[in-house]
This record gives C-alpha cells, sequence and structure tokens, in this order.
C-alpha cells in the first residue's frame, strides 16, 4: 500500500543501505518481505488525519501491553520505518519505532521468517531479541527516556510456541529455518520477558553483561509487548475508511 503522494519517500526508503548492503528494494514486491508490510501500515498510519492516527496507536498500544498505561504522546509520536540506532559496532536497523518527548519504542516486525540466532563467529554474541533490547536500552538512556519494546509476528506467542514445545535451553540456542522455526521468537521473547522457572536471571544476565543497569528490571519486563500482524492490519484499515 502506497499513499498517495509518498511514492518518492517509498523510493527513498528501498533505496536505503545498512552496512552497504540494500535488500529493500529487491524484496520490495514480495509478500513476505517484512519491510514491505511495515511500510505499508504504518507509512499509511503516519499520513491518516490526527485524531484517527492517535485512536489506532492507543489501540495498538492496548492489544500489545493491556493494562500497562501508555506513555504520554504516545497519539502524536513520531513513527520511523528502518531507522538506525547505535554507534560503531552495534548500530542496528529497526524495523519500526515511536519517538516522543520521554519514551522511545522499539518494534521488531517478523511475518513469516524465524528470528536471528547468535552468531559469535560473526560478531553476533547475542540473538536478535537481544540485540534489539539492548540497542534500545541504550538509545533510550542516551536520548533521555523511557524505553517500550514490541515484538510483531504472524500469530500471538503461545500459539508459536506449539509448533515445538518443551524444548530445552540448548536446543532453543540452536539455528532453525523457515516457518517450522518461529518458536525460537517465542521461546526467547518470554525467557527475557518472564524468565525461567519465575526468575528473571536470563534478561539480567543479558544487562549485566551488556554494562546496562538491571535494577529496574521489573519495570523493564512489564515494557514488553506482543502485536500479531492481524491485529495491526484490522487496526490500520480502520483508520483509513472514513467512520459513518
Amino acid at each position: 500500500m502506497i499513499w498517495p503522494g509518498r511514492e518518492a519517500y517509498l523510493d527513498r526508503f528501498l533505496g536505503q543501505s545498512f552496512k552497504g548492503i540494500n535488500h529493500k528494494r529487491k524484496n520490495a514486491l514480495s509478500s513476505n518481505s517484512e519491510d514491505s508490510l511495515t511500510w505499508s501500515c504504518f507509512d499509511t498510519l503516519a499520513n491518516v488525519p490526527d485524531n484517527r492516527r492517535e485512536s489506532a496507536l492507543e489501540e495498538l498500544w492496548e492489544l500489545a501491553f493491556g493494562d500497562e498505561t501508555a506513555p504520554n504522546g504516545l497519539g502524536a509520536s513520531t513513527i520511523h520505518i528502518g531507522k538506525t540506532y547505535g554507534v560503531g559496532k552495534d548500530i542496528t536497523e529497526v524495523d519500526l519505532s515511536f519517538e516522543g518527548k520521554d519514551f522511545l519504542v522499539l518494534v521488531e516486525a517478523k511475518p513469516y521468517s524465524p528470528m536471528s540466532q547468535a552468531d559469535p563467529k560473526n560478531n553476533k554474541l547475542h540473538n536478535q531479541i537481544a540485540r534489539k533490547l539492548t540497542t534500545g536500552l541504550r538509545a533510550a538512556k542516551a536520548m533521555g527516556k523511557d524505553f517500550y519494546f514490541i515484538l510483531l509476528d504472524i500469530a500471538p506467542p503461545e500459539y508459536l510456541a506449539q509448533l515445538k514445545p518443551g524444548v530445552s535451553l540448548e536446543e532453543a540456542g540452536k539455528k532453525a529455518f523457515g516457518f517450522g522455526g518461529k518458536w525460537l521468537t517465542s521461546y526467547w521473547f518470554s525467557r527475557y520477558e518472564y524468565g525461567h522457572r519465575g526468575s528473571l536471571t536470563p534478561l539480567r544476565e543479558l544487562l549485566i553483561d551488556e554494562d546496562l543497569d538491571a535494577r529496574q528490571i521489573y519495570q523493564f519486563t512489564s515494557r514488553m509487548g506482543w502485536l500479531t500482524w492481524a491485529e495491526v492490519f484490522r487496526v490500520v484499515l480502520r483508520s483509513v475508511i472514513p467512520a459513518h
């Protein structure tokens, strides 16, 4: 979906490269492309009338976080698609982000592919979720803002987990491919949000390992949310269709 008058902005977005690689234009016409889906939904949302955008963002927040209070100014936040955060070797391109005066929300969008695992041989010490969490925390701290994280996937985490129930930590550290590997996203998100056997040790160890403040770990886990693409499609579609 391309909002009228946004063609040149889309072309600029598709021309972006990250670390010398440009994959956006190649996959632009694929329905499996997270870049295409993210642009279609959220560039549209950025251009609807202010009152509809505010209502849509508030509804998405409630779907992602339940009773967690939305930060002030969410409805008027700036929507970024494909913005980079971090510096040097830690720089990361983020699928979607919302920035307000006092908050930063990073969204990791995963339509069909599983999350990428840690790969120490290629200088990736943590999996994809851990990298986005630590990147967001550092960026928010540098900005003096509160940090929130949303995982946007094809289904709720409890359904993805059923693709491979009862897996061990050792098995969850291995690579998986295709849709059948999407249980990995649910596994690691839940491990960081809820911990292991009631203990938040996995997230605490990640924060300490990355020299991040782990003292407010319980507050941080309450700021981790999950959305599905079906929820996003429904909310965005309603924001575009005029009310009667």
